[in-house]
């Protein structure tokens, strides 16, 4: 007798191989996860990445109610206010932001609100400078939020009982196969809202050096998005390698990238590459979902519907990263060639118009702000040129050395291609993935679809190429594979996929191997791929990414200073976030440096190993920095410099000595090198000055 009802033994097998392969599919996924924080556990030792400051710190100020406003404030950006739009205003204090796309920034803004509690004013320095209250409507939206977030008990308690109803459902075989991973998305939601909620506040002070490890909200940024976009992205390259070829090689794709090093430093960075790889990755997905549905024929308009929600996506990756936009372009031509001439026609116009609908309203705030769609991003092109080494182009603050030179911009885009085929070591993270697509390019599967999208990851991978040397790559940090601005990492997924497909391939052709050996050789691959990463697990981390940052001495310099004060800086970005002060870019030249004076006071000017560091021949003196070459070199002040007070810091201990800028300094109190100076209006320091 069948106590559960009469059911069909097909359905039943179904039901039992769908909850097998679910899951062995949870249990990869905590694997993986594990390997993903022991990573971050062994590795992360706080941010190297400029951008990732730059971007940091204005998702605080966007959790602080303030809007898209930055703290690190580029000459530039100066300029572009007063000269070229319809502000006469610098607008020091509440400085628009020009640069950085808002989706990353939204993203952590959003989080920095939830793990606060809303009280972004935490710490003295925060408090004293955010005097003014957030908008009604920013402070009714963030009640609304936390209200989601208020009772980590309810969250709790809906996870256990929608696994227990879809336990008891699947007991009778009353769940449906496809729904199985929706359920358990869904308790893994309940679930991180129960995390979050029970979370206890990050505050945004950074700490003494006594007791320091790393920065709290440093922390958010990878345990909070980058791991948790990271393990996202391997079940979407599941997925596409599951619906494109079949389940072997969407398993292989997501073990190959998510083991790759290069995968786990993005996940690290707190870069947008890991948001910018989701939003490619699902549009990846829709498109395969579209090639499904007409090979059979089924739902048109929904197909239709679809491809536009394709568009919709690549603007969401637009909105994380410019350069990530020309995938619109093989996206449309590959539903041009779906649909045929005309209706293909339309498809695209349409794609077309919903990217516009996406980006629009922050193209158009662009515009209002700064009379340029782009912000200064559109001043990326010339930056890095024989005219413009460096950021040069940044720290500038004159309209007139402002000009776009067609043979320096060649020049620049030939040698980043050069430096990017004979010296990317990203490319040594992922070396086995990158092999097996460029074999993948030249071999023809057997569904006209998967040949099709083959040409579209190709065609994206070398618009990606093209644009990446046109706009150029951030400097690496040392033993980084991270680079900020390398849009070829979106390709990633694609390359996982497409690799994953072909080693199957191989695989398959070797006749005389039975499914043992199929297997030992997908097992001995991924080792393959896991092992450069388990290597670098072993090795020894720095416990402070210094040089260049050291987050202590950061905040306690910038502590000094009033908050409606303005200080100058080589690394103004570290400045905005870990001591949460509007700081300038130090100007390209001193004479700009009294311009900016004359707009507001400056209080302080920080010198650190950014530009210390460098060599006085070869570096700063044929560089970006030359104007500053005596101040450099050999500590030589014009005698109208505005700042007198002087504080270095020497030895790799930073210990102070006080001194005047006209004055002479011991030898002695010298000898272990100079790391980092500080000139001020003032003594903002108690301790006594050198002998």
């Amino acid at each position: 007798m069948n106590i559960f009802g009469p059911q069909m033994p097909e359905a039943q097998d179904a039901a039992q191989r769908t909850a097998v392969i679910l899951g062995r599919g949870l249990l990869l996924t905590g694997v993986v996860a594990v390997f993903l924080w022991c990573y971050a556990a062994t590795q992360f030792n706080g941010l190297r990445h400029a951008e990732a400051m730059d971007q940091a710190q204005v998702a605080r100020n966007l959790a602080r109610g303030e809007g898209f406003t930055t703290q690190f404030i580029r000459p530039l950006s100066l300029w572009r206010l007063v000269e070229r739009s319809a502000s006469r205003n610098a607008m020091l204090d509440s400085h628009p932001d020009l640069l950085n796309p808002p989706a990353y920034p939204a993203l952590l803004g959003a989080l920095f609100y939830v793990v606060n509690k809303g009280d972004m004013k935490s710490g003295d320095a925060a408090e004293s400078s955010k005097e003014k209250p957030a908008a009604d409507g920013t402070s009714l939206v963030g009640r609304c939020i936390l209200i989601l977030f208020r009772w980590p008990v309810v969250w709790a308690a809906l996870s256990v009982v929608w696994f227990l109803v879809v336990a008891q459902q699947a007991w009778y075989y009353r769940v449906p196969a496809a729904a199985f991973p929706w359920h358990a998305a869904g308790i893994l939601g309940c679930l991180a809202m129960c995390g979050l909620s029970w979370a206890p506040a990050t505050s945004f002070k950074v700490g003494p050096e006594i007791g320091f490890t790393v920065f709290g909200p440093d922390r958010w940024l990878v345990y909070g998005v980058g791991l948790p976009l990271a393990l996202l992205n391997g079940w979407l390259v599941y997925l596409i390698g599951r619906r494109l070829f079949d389940r072997r090689a969407g398993t292989v794709a997501a073990l190959l990238f998510i083991a790759s090093e290069t995968t786990c430093q993005l996940a690290i960075s707190g870069l947008s590459t890991m948001l910018g790889m989701t939003w490619i990755g699902s549009a990846t997905l829709v498109l395969v979902v579209v090639a499904d549905w007409r090979e059979a024929n089924r739902r048109p308009r929904a197909t239709v519907a679809l491809a536009l929600a394709a568009a919709a996506l690549i603007g969401g990756a637009f909105l994380t990263k410019y350069g990530a936009g020309w995938l619109l372009l093989p996206a449309c031509i590959l539903c041009w060639c779906w649909w045929g001439w005309w209706r293909g026609a339309l498809v695209a116009l349409g794609m077309a118009l919903v990217f516009l609908a996406v980006t629009g309203p922050w193209l158009a705030r662009n515009y209002a702000v700064s009379h340029s769609v782009l912000g200064l991003a559109q001043y990326s092109i010339i930056e890095r040129t024989p005219a413009m080494p460096g950021d040069k182009l940044q720290r500038m603050l004159e309209s007139n050395t402002v000009h776009v030179a067609t043979k320096a911009v060649l020049e620049k885009t030939a040698a980043n291609a050069y430096a990017w085929w004979t010296d990317s070591p990203w490319i040594g993270g992922a070396a086995l993935v990158v092999a097996a697509f460029m074999a993948v390019i030249f071999y023809r599967f057997r569904r006209p679809e998967a040949n099709q999208l083959k040409w579209f990851a190709a065609g994206g991978a070398l618009l990606l190429f093209l644009a990446m040397c046109v706009v150029g790559v951030e400097p690496r940090p040392d033993k980084s594979l991270a680079q900020a601005g390398n849009l070829t990492a979106f390709a990633l997924p694609w390359m996982a996929v497409f690799s994953a497909a072909m080693i199957c391939v191989w695989l398959d052709a070797l006749r005389s191997g039975g499914i043992f050996q199929r297997h030992a050789a997908i097992a001995l691959l991924t080792v393959a791929a896991v092992f450069p990463t388990a290597l670098r697990m072993a090795l020894p981390v720095n416990r402070l990414p210094y040089p260049p940052y050291h987050p202590p001495l950061l905040a306690k310099i910038a502590g000094g200073l009033e908050p409606a004060e303005l200080m100058v800086s080589d690394q103004p970005w570290a400045v905005a976030w870990y001591g949460d002060r509007h700081c300038v870019w130090l100007p390209y030249s001193i004479e700009q440096f009294y311009k900016v004076n004359m707009d507001k006071h400056i209080a302080a000017l920080l010198l650190t190993p950014v530009t210390l560091n460098s060599r006085l021949l070869t570096e700063v003196l044929t560089n970006e920095w030359r104007p500053w070459s005596p101040v450099l070199g050999f500590l030589e002040f014009p005698k109208d410099f505005p700042l007198q007070s002087g504080r270095i810091f020497v030895g790799n201990n930073l210990t102070p000595v006080s001194w005047q800028v006209f004055g002479a300094v011991s030898i002695k109190d010298l000898s272990g090198g100079i790391n980092m100076i500080l000139l001020s209006d003032r003594r903002r320091w108690t301790d006594k000055p050198a002998p």
